[in-house]
């Protein structure tokens, strides 16, 4: 079993130091969420830019961009936020992996 980290901690530093790294179930929920909402916001932007595109004013296309890296910058901003929160900076993922099988 891996190194037990407190319950709060749901990822570890990534090996190149730059990012985290998911290793609990929490933190891939957490992860599936972004890409979840990266997903639901391409999907909204795309029906705007055909509602744009087929029926209305074409501003909608340019407006669907936007409405897109909004969400997406609102998505990753909520997602870096709370993973800054809830990492172990003093544990790489190779350490904690290390771990794992050394037990």
């Amino acid at each position: 079993m891996p190194r037990q980290l407190p319950p709060d901690i749901w990822f570890v530093r990534s090996n190149g130091g730059s990012g985290s790294y998911p290793v609990t179930p929490e933190g891939w929920r957490l992860t599936r969420r972004f890409l979840t909402g990266l997903i639901g916001w391409g999907i909204a932007a795309g029906l705007l830019a055909t509602v744009g595109a087929v029926w209305g004013p074409s501003w909608l296309v340019v407006a669907s961009a936007l409405l897109f890296a909004a969400g997406a910058a609102l998505s990753a901003w909520q997602f870096i936020d709370a993973a800054r929160k809830h990492t172990d900076y003093a544990l790489t993922y190779s350490d904690y992996m290390k771990d794992d099988r050394n037990a």
